[in-house]
């Protein structure tokens, strides 16, 4: 690529196309944003007679604005001033817990520099032996963990599309725990943190008529359209295009090249927002049990040729092109103004803010494309991620199980303010009704075990019950009328090898038709090469299983 020309990388492709439950998840910001899984298709009637963990929702912390069954989070506009702690004493029995993990944040300071991961095990009530790994390198690290066959207890595999992952439902029968026994129906009672985990999320989690691991549950909100609230008042642009047609000139009304002030960061970031705009699927559509992805069609290829002519008219930033390129720091500091990313960005982008109290963001709902209404956003599946168990006794299992009970322990309570934020005073203070994470809490307490399991998410913007609401408002307003991938919880074992490398391929020819290098009529090339070398064996597979 040359460097004035904006690239669209491989994770912008797999968001923009919503490629086969693929989440949406911005710029890397998680990379083990996941299609769900349900083992393979020859197994489908095995795996739907499983009896799924009964679910019993926490109510002993109330939230300002009450999620509901649709999707919607739970919102709080602040911390409880006094919170509990729920659990007396430690889960574990002492010894070493070991955990495979990832993050997409520098690598935390080790155990003997480390107070935070140091009070962790005191908490726990073991030693943790975490192997936290980059989100780039999570594939290749899985795949010689696996090889060398010394398990760790918990284990994170590399999603999305568990890349790499070879016969991923035999490695599980064969290596990893069964957990249906322990968390079957009632049985989960006994770990109520992992009861409050709803039923959908635990779907992701079942493979050959069992239960193989436990679910870090999200929204399924999804991505959507941030821009920068404040500077779009400042340029008095208008948030609500009504078209396509609209939304193209306000991209150009507050673009100036001069100032250094692009509308988008990314080329990504236009093609999923006209893509939902055109009512392109999400990831796949179904009709009469026969699916048919997004790729193939014709509304896909229409969103490539606007976005070509928006890349055209120098709308969107001129060194997007670069895989690395820091666009969150663009969209901070107003380089850029509109950015896709994953809601759970939204209190991630106050912590980061650099423009001081006017700074102010908000979601951008997208039009349909000739005016008429909101289109329908692209929901995401309703794990992150599901990690399994490596095979134990009983009574270690039991253990393990507890330990993931604490680490579950929803928000409100003294055990998840800690887990996630760490130590009063010395990795955070309160301010305005949230923690604030201080330097030295934003680099040790990432450890990666947010991805072992974790508490149902909520909407809350630390220190800012606004953003809050903001956010909150968004979700609620869009959820309605948002667009199911029909292949979640379903299991391709061709995409879960190939998914990755062709997608690659697609997003490489997506690139050089927004780059002018190559003709609109070239991606029905891509697409057929896409079919012959695995996407149409895919489709098989998910349709297997969808009848």
């Amino acid at each position: 690529m040359t460097g004035n020309t904006p690239r669209m990388d491989r994770r912008s492709f797999l968001r923009s196309a919503a490629f086969a439950s693929v989440g949406a998840a911005g710029g890397g910001l998680l990379s083990a944003c996941s299609s769900s899984s349900a083992g393979t298709a020859d197994n489908a009637a095995d795996n739907s007679a499983v009896e799924l963990p009964a679910y019993q929702p926490y109510t002993a912390v109330r939230p300002d604005y009450p999620g509901n069954a649709q999707g919607l989070l739970n919102g709080f506009s602040g911390y409880p001033a006094h919170p509990a702690r729920t659990i007396g004493a430690p889960p574990a029995h002492g010894g070493t817990i070991s955990a495979f993990v990832e993050t997409g944040s520098p690598i935390p300071p080790g155990l003997g520099s480390n107070p935070y991961w140091q009070e962790l095990n005191k908490r726990v009530g073991a030693k943790l032996d975490l192997t936290i790994v980059p989100a780039a390198d999570l594939t290749t690290k899985f795949a010689t963990l696996i090889a060398g066959g010394d398990l760790p207890d918990f284990m994170v595999p590399p999603l999305p599309p568990l890349a790499g992952v070879r016969g991923l439902p035999q490695f599980l029968a064969a290596k990893c725990q069964d957990l249906t026994e322990f968390l079957s129906g009632d049985a989960v009672k006994e770990y109520p943190y992992l009861a409050n985990i709803t039923t959908d999320a635990w779907r992701s989690c079942v493979f050959d008529g069992g239960i193989y691991g436990l679910p870090v549950s999200r929204g399924v909100a999804g991505s959507l359209m941030f821009y920068r609230a404040d500077l779009f008042d400042t340029l008095g642009a208008d948030p609500n295009p009504s078209s396509y047609a609209e939304f193209f000139q306000l991209c150009k009304d507050v673009t100036d090249a001069k100032k250094g002030r692009w509308a988008l960061v990314t080329a990504g970031s236009a093609v999923a927002f006209v893509a939902q705009m055109l009512g392109v699927p999400n990831g796949w559509s179904e009709k009469n049990g026969k699916l048919t992805s997004s790729y193939e069609d014709e509304r896909y290829k229409q969103t490539l040729s606007q976005v070509r002519t928006m890349v055209q008219a120098g709308v969107i930033h001129p060194d997007s092109f670069d895989p690395a390129a820091p666009w969150k720091q663009w969209f901070n500091a107003g380089n850029g103004l509109m950015g896709e990313d994953r809601y759970t960005a939204w209190p991630q982008y106050y912590a980061d803010n650099v423009a001081g109290s006017a700074f102010e963001v908000a979601g951008m709902r997208p039009p349909k494309f000739d005016g008429g209404g909101f289109a329908g956003t692209w929901q995401s599946p309703p794990v992150n991620n599901f990690t399994p168990l490596k095979k134990a006794s009983a009574s270690r299992i039991r253990e393990l199980l507890s330990v993931a009970n604490w680490l579950a322990a929803p928000f409100g309570t003294e055990e998840y303010l800690f887990r996630k934020f760490g130590l009063p005073g010395t990795d955070y203070s309160l301010r305005n009704g949230g923690p604030a994470p201080t330097q030295a809490g934003l680099a040790q307490t990432v450890l990666g075990i947010r991805y072992i399991t974790d508490a149902p998410d909520t909407i809350f913007v630390p220190g800012d019950s606004e953003a809050t609401k903001a956010c909150y408002d968004y979700q609620r307003a869009i959820i309605p009328t948002s667009v199911k991938d029909p292949t979640v919880s379903l299991f391709s074992e061709t995409y879960s090898r190939t998914g990755a490398v062709l997608a690659q391929h697609l997003s490489d020819a997506a690139n050089d038709i927004l780059t002018g290098r190559k003709s609109i009529s070239s991606w029905d090339t891509a697409v057929g090469q896409w079919r012959s070398s695995g996407g149409d064996k895919m489709r098989a597979e998910f349709e297997k299983q969808l009848g």
